[in-house]
């Protein structure tokens, strides 16, 4: 289907419509949600509505409503999924030249960073954040946990002892 800039469009897998407002390529285009927020999408991710197809009507004098109810309740649990975020404290996954640093400066860097995604996740809709930090010596997990107590945060190590889980 060939899109145009202006038209109305819902998303396939997302509870959520817009309008395009810029056609990137022939199989990318750039949505304004109703969230208010531009969303560069694949084509094949997006349904064109057409005008007059968004009342009852459009779908017959037989639709039932358990149909909608479930598909909304599948997107929920998709939505509720993917509020979770990991957070990998490895200092090779946050900085590539980490090895002039001592111990001091590595562990300093990592909880810097783990603050940084405390604060992201408590403005956003995260609902749950897995933070890595390893097994080790222990020192990194303390530290973390201080923070997560500052906080006032709900948290839990895992089974194997590497990562915390922290309920907001």
């Amino acid at each position: 289907m060939k899109f145009l800039a202006g038209d109305k469009v819902l998303f396939k897998n997302e509870n959520l419509q817009g309008e395009i407002v810029k056609i990137n390529s022939p199989y990318k285009v750039t949505v304004l949600s109703s969230d208010g927020f531009r969303i560069d999408v694949s084509v094949k991710d997006l349904v064109k509505i057409e005008d007059g197809s968004c009342g009852s009507s459009s779908y017959g004098e037989n639709f039932d409503s358990k149909d909608t109810e479930s598909i909304v309740m599948r997107l929920k649990k998709k939505k509720t999924s993917q509020s979770i975020l990991k957070v990998d404290l490895h200092i090779e996954s946050l900085i590539s030249n980490y090895q002039s640093l001592d111990n001091f400066e590595i562990t300093q860097i990592q909880l810097n960073e783990c603050r940084i995604k405390i604060k992201v996740a408590l403005r956003s809709k995260i609902t749950k954040i897995e933070i890595i930090h390893g097994i080790g010596a222990g020192i990194l997990r303390n530290e973390v946990h201080t923070i997560l107590k500052e906080y006032n945060l709900r948290f839990y190590l895992t089974e194997d002892g590497g990562a915390t889980e922290v309920y907001l």
